[in-house]
């Protein structure tokens, strides 16, 4: 297939750009390969590591592809049936292109690595997402998935069979790997503590309660420094940094599916000083709780 083509083609309207911006930017560094009818293989379209500033707007009707989209920084949302995703930074994105939907820039600059990919065996891979929702994980820099996504890259610069048949192992790795994780996100819970899987429960369901690590030392009977540690080499975060986290993230949801006040999501969420509310949500999602509002909701 050719991708560009197929992009313009696919476009619902004229995006809304910055100047000096094109809509093929959006697809990165293309990648041609030979036609092999009946190929087994996962094949790259596109690449690439694009910082995009507002406007940066995208409504395609559908292409016959995947993409993976990995965000470093910044904010983009993804609409899909009427639902809108926050594609937050270190959030990374499997979806299947064949439908409608639109991308726009709700932080700038949002900087992202975008992989689009074509392949036989999709057709299976996506039957198996969830029909409801789009699944969005949180990818730590230094993961497997990540490391793909960086040896994609570098080995799509590289022309040859060689080069087409790693790309291909990688991508499989890659979708195999992110929807293990969507189906059977315990799998791996009996190699981690008892104690540190508890934590993760506690700040799961009841995040709104009130934590600090004198309390969860005393609870656990686990000095405070250990449960750091083992916490954070199990979920990449120290433990208030992960239910803060989980504060906010459920923060953004109540800011664009409700009409409560800014103190009130704060509360709602745990954390009552409403400028250490905002000041938190600031620095997790670049903007203040308004301003998040105001962009996700127009």
């Amino acid at each position: 297939m050719n991708i560009k083509t197929d992009f313009l083609n696919a476009l619902v309207s004229r995006p809304r750009l910055s100047p000096g911006q094109n809509p093929e930017d959006f697809l990165g560094c293309i990648v041609s390969f030979p036609k092999e009818d009946g190929s087994p293989l996962l094949h790259l379209l596109s690449f690439g590591n694009i910082k995009a500033s507002a406007p940066w707007s995208f409504d395609i009707s559908s292409l016959d592809c995947c993409l993976f989209l990995y965000t470093k920084s910044g904010c983009g949302k993804l609409t899909v049936n009427s639902q809108v995703y926050t594609l937050g930074e270190s959030s990374l994105l499997f979806f299947d292109c064949r439908q409608r939907f639109r991308f726009d820039i709700a932080v700038s600059p949002w900087e992202y690595q975008l992989l689009l990919f074509c392949g036989a065996s999709l057709t299976y891979y996506c039957s198996l997402l969830p029909q409801t929702q789009v699944p969005l994980i949180q990818l730590p820099p230094y993961s497997e998935l990540a490391t793909c996504m960086k040896n994609i890259a570098v080995r799509a610069q590289i022309p040859g069979t060689c080069s087409r048949l790693i790309i291909s192992d990688l991508l499989n790795r890659m979708v195999t790997e992110y929807l293990t994780g969507i189906l059977n996100p315990d799998a791996s819970l009996s190699q981690i503590p008892a104690h540190v899987r508890k934590m993760k429960e506690m700040f799961d369901e009841r995040f709104q309660d009130l934590y600090t690590l004198d309390g969860l030392e005393e609870h656990f009977g686990i000095s405070k420094y250990r449960l750091c540690r083992e916490f954070s080499h199990t979920y990449q975060a120290p433990p208030l940094q992960y239910l803060n986290r989980k504060r906010i993230d459920h923060a953004a949801g109540l800011l664009t599916s409700t009409n409560l006040l800014i103190h009130e999501i704060g509360s709602m969420v745990g954390i009552d000083n409403t400028n250490h509310f905002i000041n938190l949500f600031k620095k997790y999602r670049g903007v203040t709780p308004l301003e998040y509002r105001q962009r996700m909701t127009h």
